[in-house]
């Protein structure tokens, strides 16, 4: 029986590799989010009053994912706002949008492997992805910054694609402290 070690960097890549393969098949998939923000008291409650919620249908738009804005604290957008989301995607189209690689944490974070947990850890950031170790794709992905939170949770469709179901930013800015969730449904291929 061999017995295989992999380090945290070749599990880095593996993961990285099927990230990428996931984006790909993400890419024939439109959706809805419903992103709702509400600021906490000192004790951690909500504050009467400060919910607020925004839906989109998030699509394709030649070849790029955008959120499109279709509702505002549950009610349908007024025609200046429809008419401010038309401008916005004509100019997101002629934007290109910045791409990253998971791969980029090894030249900037300390590598960790714990049992099917990958953390990257740098001085002012710290990812920790917990993956399926079968398949390596991301099933949870947390990101520490400062007094800053974000907590994104995989669903896997029933074709293999792993799409975000929810996600959390748990915020401090000055004196306010806020959550804010999106959850993702209506899953459709494009």
């Amino acid at each position: 029986m061999t017995l295989l070690i992999l380090t945290a960097l070749e599990i880095l890549n593996l993961v990285a590799g099927a990230e990428e393969r996931q984006q790909e098949m993400r890419a024939r998939y439109v959706y809805q989010e419903v992103q709702e923000n509400w600021r906490l008291d000192p004790y951690g409650q909500r504050i009467q009053g400060s919910e607020r919620s925004k839906t989109f249908d998030v699509i394709l738009l030649q070849g790029q994912r955008y959120r499109k804005m279709i509702a505002r604290n549950g009610k349908p957008l007024t025609p200046a706002e429809q008419w401010e989301v038309e401008e916005d995607m004509k100019r997101v189209v002629e934007a290109k949008p910045a791409t990253t690689s998971l791969r980029d944490l090894a030249s900037t974070h300390k590598l960790a492997i714990k049992g099917d947990t990958l953390e990257a850890v740098s001085e002012t950031k710290s990812h920790t992805f917990t993956i399926d170790s079968r398949t390596h794709e991301i099933l949870r992905h947390i990101t520490q910054n400062g007094t800053t939170r974000m907590t994104i949770d995989y669903t896997r469709l029933p074709d293999g694609t792993t799409l975000p179901s929810k996600v959390e930013v748990d915020f401090t800015v000055g004196d306010v402290h806020g959550i804010q969730r999106s959850t993702f449904s209506n899953f459709a291929l494009n």
